[in-house]
């Protein structure tokens, strides 16, 4: 079997973890002097002109569409689960270190972020979407393409729609579409209130009953950016669109943030994944460990937790207008890991940004490897168009002679998918003989290991009666959890996919769609305020915020989210909002009602 081993673990000498002694400082866009912004669009524009690499452990020969394919790819996996944040840390990071090979952007500084709840209220007046930064945040253009701008039509083009996961087929299906939302997003007030977790199950909102993230920014940011048919609004693609990185940037930075409250946030990591056959995953049940890859970056979590841990990570976050003050915590207990993550080292300020990975190849990294070897159907598209012919809970297949295995990935053979939008990579590692041979003696020898681990879908064990399948006259299933009351409802027509303690996936019989579903929760009923005014509208008061925008339940479900938890998010919002308004800024403060009480 002729094997391109695109695994930058396979080296011939061990590299140590580098010290964090000067971290680079990611600032916020508006505090860029005119000529750093105009670094960074010149950057990413030199970025999205590479040629794909397909691979993701050399961020040195990466290109953007690497970045859009692999998060398409892996969307299903690193969304809505305990992966979600250290992924996307991981992702941040690769691209930082992308943009610095190109050579524009300087080594000594992070990427920026948009801090866009300390403008909730007039958001959309950033230079950002300016002609000459990123370009038109709406235009008249039928397939809302974006028309100014180093990103515009006929000067850009999307990555090539792989997996079919952005479904765009009619009109012009290379632009970037923006179709962004003038409407008030989550406030920094209310983010603030969100940060009073005492764990990252509770930060996550991965237990039952805890709904920490009050404000859904995360989801908001994607649809007032991207708007309707946007595709910063598509969970699978959104990294064709600029403002992905900046929007992720704070993203990252909310979870910096509550981990600098606590010395053990910064070994806190736990809660579930998307199923038991996620190939990270133990092979065994869904939970999450920080011992386990991430999907597609070859880092561990542990990795990832500390972002001036040298081993990669060696950045901070300078403080923007949203930092409001946080209520005290009760920190818990410092437990600190009994192992030590593997040694990975990429340079941190003064770096040129080149990815360089060890050759410790403990067990379980051997273990993860070989199983990418083993192919699986891909999984239907998740929030799009459905996916023709069976989806991932079909049978595995031994991988083909020549299959690109990339770490971090299930199946991957893109190189002749990439014609006319895309260049097939040329910088692919060939594995010696040697290796290859090795590795072909052990496939045969785990095969009913791999066999079993990845056939497995349900990542908790029916024999441990942790919850009961129950089929319905009417050709629904229930599924009732044995330690606790809930029960989630699966309609007919549906083949339940996996289940986990907080939600089940299933697969539509006629589209191959997945579809998440929930427990039934209580529903919050909105309270108004006595002296809170009523039906506030964006820039109307030079105090009081505007509700944010109330999303598409299509738009919430194409996230992998419930709805009616987003719902009780929502409400609770509203009456936050309410309150800081009642108050009337006498001993509340908000950046953006300042913003606006400044102006006048």
């Amino acid at each position: 079997m002729n094997l391109l081993l695109v695994v930058a673990a396979l080296a011939a000498s061990t590299v140590f973890a580098q010290q964090c002694s000067t971290p680079r400082v990611r600032s916020e866009w508006s505090q860029l002097t005119a000529e750093q912004k105009g670094l960074y669009v010149r950057a990413i524009a030199a970025l999205a002109a590479k040629p794909a690499s397909n691979q993701y452990a050399n961020p040195d020969i990466m290109g953007w569409h690497d970045f859009v394919i692999t998060h398409a790819r892996e969307a299903y996996w690193a969304h809505g689960n305990a992966q979600f944040y250290p992924y996307h840390r991981a992702m941040m990071w690769q691209f930082e270190q992308a943009m610095i090979a190109t050579g524009i952007w300087p080594s000594n500084m992070g990427v920026p972020y948009f801090d866009w709840p300390a403008m909730s209220q007039n958001w959309w007046t950033s230079d950002l979407f300016t002609e000459q930064y990123l370009g038109n945040m709406n235009s008249n253009d039928p397939d809302h393409c974006v028309l100014t701008g180093p990103f515009a039509k006929g000067k850009y083009q999307v990555a090539f729609d792989v997996d079919n996961r952005r479904a765009i087929t009619t009109g012009d299906t290379t632009c970037l579409r923006r179709n962004a939302v003038q409407a008030a997003g989550d406030d920094a007030t209310a983010i603030a209130n969100t940060m009073n977790a005492g764990s990252f199950a509770q930060f996550t909102s991965s237990t039952s009953g805890s709904y920490y993230d009050t404000t859904n920014y995360h989801s908001t940011g994607h649809f007032i950016f991207g708007g309707e048919g946007g595709d910063m609004s598509n969970a699978s693609v959104s990294p064709n669109d600029p403002i992905f990185w900046l929007h992720h940037g704070y993203v990252d930075k909310y979870w910096w943030r509550w981990q600098t409250q606590c010395e053990q946030f910064l070994y806190d990591y736990g809660g579930t994944l998307m199923s038991a056959n996620d190939p990270n995953g133990n092979g065994i049940d869904a939970k999450a460990s920080a011992d386990q890859y991430t999907a597609s970056w070859p880092f561990k979590v542990q990795q990832l937790l500390n972002t001036q841990g040298g081993d990669p990570l060696c950045y901070t976050y300078s403080r923007s207008a949203g930092d409001v003050p946080l209520t005290p915590l009760t920190c818990p207990a410092v437990v600190k890991p009994t192992t030590a993550p593997s040694a990975t080292a990429t340079g941190g300020a003064g770096s040129t940004g080149a990815s360089k990975q060890g050759s410790q190849l403990d067990d379980k990294w051997l273990y993860t490897a070989l199983n990418l070897l083993v192919k699986q159907k891909t999984l239907g598209s998740w929030g799009n168009a459905p996916k023709t012919g069976a989806t991932a809970a079909g049978g595995i297949q031994a991988a083909d002679a020549g299959d690109v295995v990339v770490f971090g990935r299930r199946d991957f053979n893109e190189t002749g998918l990439f014609n006319g939008t895309l260049e097939a990579a040329t910088a692919t590692v060939q594995a010696d003989e040697t290796i290859t041979g090795t590795v072909a003696a052990t496939i045969q020898a785990t095969e009913t290991v791999m066999a079993t681990s990845a056939a497995v879908l349900e990542p908790i064990k029916k024999e441990e009666n942790a919850y009961i399948e129950t089929i319905n006259p009417d050709n629904s299933t229930t599924i009732s959890y044995t330690l606790s009351n809930n029960t989630i409802e699966i309609p007919a027509g549906f083949t339940i996919y996996s289940v986990m303690p907080i939600s089940a996936t299933a697969i539509n019989e006629t589209s191959g769609k997945p579809k998440r579903f929930f427990p039934e929760i209580p529903k919050l009923e909105y309270v108004q305020h006595a002296e809170a005014p009523m039906n506030v509208a964006v820039g109307s008061h030079p105090c009081h915020l505007a509700y944010p925008i109330l999303l598409p339940e299509s738009y919430i479900e194409s996230m992998g989210m419930s709805y009616n938890k987003y719902l009780n998010a929502h409400v609770r919002s509203k009456m936050e909002i309410d309150a800081f308004n009642a108050d009337n800024c006498t001993t509340m403060f908000s950046p953006s009602s300042m913003m606006n009480f400044n102006s006048l």
